[in-house]
Order: structure tokens, then C-alpha cells, then sequence
């Protein structure tokens, strides 16, 4: 009788198993306008920093930070993750370790990215993954994504608009 409980209890197992639904990234979109504007700053300046607002992510409170710096005579692309200190920190694990992305996504679809993927879990030694104490950690990514003029000439600028994007694995 056992057996045949066990056999009944796997089948049912099974059932459960396919109708949960399977844990996906979450993906956060920030769409920077006025491109034209912040590379002319960064190219007069030297750079220009943009943070995104922050966002809850499986409670991990983060944000984007986008790096437009000057390098020689062009502009390149770099793109971060940032954590800050959030109301849920205490349960949460810390290090931070999960897999993530940065990136700029083409406007003609989502399959034509360019990314830049961090095992946060490979630098849990860095303080950018430390709990946030006080204020917000040091934001941690691709420094440089890619070329501006790449960008522009790839179609990834529209209506001078970037779409970029973070991805957080479970």
C-alpha cells in the first residue's frame, strides 16, 4: 500500500510542479532622454553620472547608474547596478550574490541588446555587495558598454532616447 501512496504522491508532485509558475528575471526599463544633451555635457565636461529611481527588486532596494565619460575624442557608454540601504535589508542574503545585467536595448525589439552580465556572487569580497550601511553602496557594472557613436549608428538612440535596462536573476 505504501507504493502505491508513493506512486499516487510523485504524480501529484509532478502536476504541482508544472503549474507553479517558473522564477524569471525581473527586468527594470529606463528610458534617458536627451541623449544629444548629456553626451555634449560629458564631451565639454569630461563626464555626466545618471541614476535612475530606486526600485524594489525580490526586496533588494537598487537602481541604475548610467556613466557617459569622454575618452579621447569620443564618448562611451557605462552601465551599474547600485544597492541602497532598503526597508527589507535584515532577511535578505548579504553579501549580495545573485547574476545580473546591464544594458542598452535596441527600440526595434528586446533581442538586439548589448550587455554586460556581473555573478555578483564572484565579488561577494567587494564592498559594492556589502549590506548597505548609512548611505548607498558603490555602484558595480560595465564601465564601458559600448561607444557612443556605435549606439547612434546602430540604431540604439531614437527620438534621442537610450533604453537601458537591469535584469536581476532569482
Amino acid at each position: 500500500e505504501l507504493c502505491v501512496q508513493r506512486v499516487k504522491l510523485t504524480e501529484v508532485l509532478g502536476v504541482v510542479r508544472k503549474s507553479l509558475p517558473s522564477p524569471k528575471p525581473e527586468t527594470i526599463h529606463w528610458y534617458i532622454e536627451h541623449w544629444t544633451d548629456l553626451k555634449n555635457e560629458a564631451l565639454r565636461n569630461g563626464s555626466k553620472s545618471l541614476n535612475s529611481p530606486k526600485r524594489n527588486v525580490y526586496d533588494y532596494s537598487v537602481s541604475q547608474v548610467v556613466y557617459i565619460a569622454r575618452m579621447g575624442s569620443e564618448v562611451g557608454l557605462g552601465c551599474f547596478m547600485q544597492l541602497h540601504p532598503g526597508e527589507h535589508d535584515s532577511p535578505l542574503e548579504w553579501p549580495f550574490s545573485k547574476v545580473y545585467s546591464v544594458g542598452v536595448i535596441h527600440p526595434k525589439g528586446q533581442s538586439s541588446t548589448i550587455s554586460y552580465k556581473v555573478n555578483a556572487g564572484w565579488h561577494k569580497h567587494r564592498r559594492n555587495f556589502l549590506r548597505p550601511k548609512g548611505g548607498s553602496n558603490g555602484a558595480f557594472g560595465a564601465r564601458r558598454l559600448s561607444p557612443a557613436e556605435e549606439l547612434e549608428f546602430d540604431g540604439f538612440i531614437e527620438n534621442d532616447t537610450l533604453h537601458v535596462f537591469l535584469e536581476i536573476e532569482p
